[in-house]
């Protein structure tokens, strides 16, 4: 069985984030999930692989304390651009999930963008919960997302598909398509996404590959409670809806056990 790391070339996704932000940016009903679940808990608030700062902005515009984590510079140096134009005061900080450490402690961390989804094998998923349960203060809440698995979503389509098209930072419309492959014994589906445009009329291309883990219900139930953690609640989706086979997502709220 092929061992998955986030070390391979799957995070080729993030070196250009401008065209990233225009690509997946815009309002979600995830902003306000944290947004007031951040409120709820008060004081100091980490994200982690917090990216452009596509949920984080919304965060700090509401005046909330918070501090950015990410693994890709080129990621947070837009969001630092992104920061700065809106006059917000915050702290973004390089580091990788697994090993990062602030030597202090948050009232509220959190985990949004599928980003869990990243940590493709036991080790690396042991390893983030491990560096979060060491950043959360003792009253503290733990909250992320991951897709819920089904098997349309766990499918291999080694044909190309549609994905999207959007106008790209220098006005060129991109036609994204996709090819996937799901690997069953490691639970990890990896994209291999095709970006298509004329510049010039010249024809462009850019590959890029994504890998993402699915992990089920009780196995992550079981996880949590492995790294120290008690879920408090468990959604479907941002509405709070119960987790039932057919949502979308796994929504889980934590605090320390």
């Amino acid at each position: 069985m092929k061992k998955f790391t986030i070390e391979e070339d799957y995070l080729g996704e993030f070196v250009d984030p401008v065209n990233y932000d225009l690509e997946v940016g815009g309002d979600d009903p995830s902003h306000q999930f944290y947004i007031d679940l951040a409120k709820q808990v008060g004081g100091k608030t980490l994200e982690v692989a917090c990216g452009t700062g596509l949920v984080a902005i919304p965060l700090l515009k509401q005046g909330i304390p918070l501090t950015g984590v990410d693994i890709v510079p080129g990621m947070l140096e837009q969001a630092k651009r992104k920061s700065e134009a809106l006059g917000l005061s915050v702290r973004w900080i390089q580091g990788d999930a697994r090993t990062f450490d602030l030597h202090e402690k948050f009232n509220f961390i959190y985990m949004t963008g599928n980003a869990f989804q990243a940590f493709l094998n036991n080790a690396d998923q042991l390893a983030m919960l491990r560096q979060i349960r060491k950043h959360l203060a003792d009253d503290g809440v733990w909250a992320f997302e991951t897709r819920n698995p089904n098997w349309v979503d766990c499918s291999t389509d080694l044909n190309e598909t549609e994905w999207m098209n959007y106008t790209n930072d220098k006005g060129f419309t991109v036609r994204i398509t996709e090819t996937r492959e799901y690997d069953h014994v490691a639970q990890v589906l990896v994209y291999n996404l095709y970006r298509r445009w004329k510049e010039d009329s010249v024809e462009k291309e850019r590959v890029t590959h994504i890998a993402i883990r699915y992990t089920f219900p009780q196995e992550l139930n079981a996880l949590l409670e492995r790294s120290g953690f008690q879920i408090v609640h468990q959604y479907g989706n941002w509405d709070k809806s119960p987790l039932t086979k057919e949502s979308p997502s796994i929504i889980s709220v934590c605090k320390l056990a």
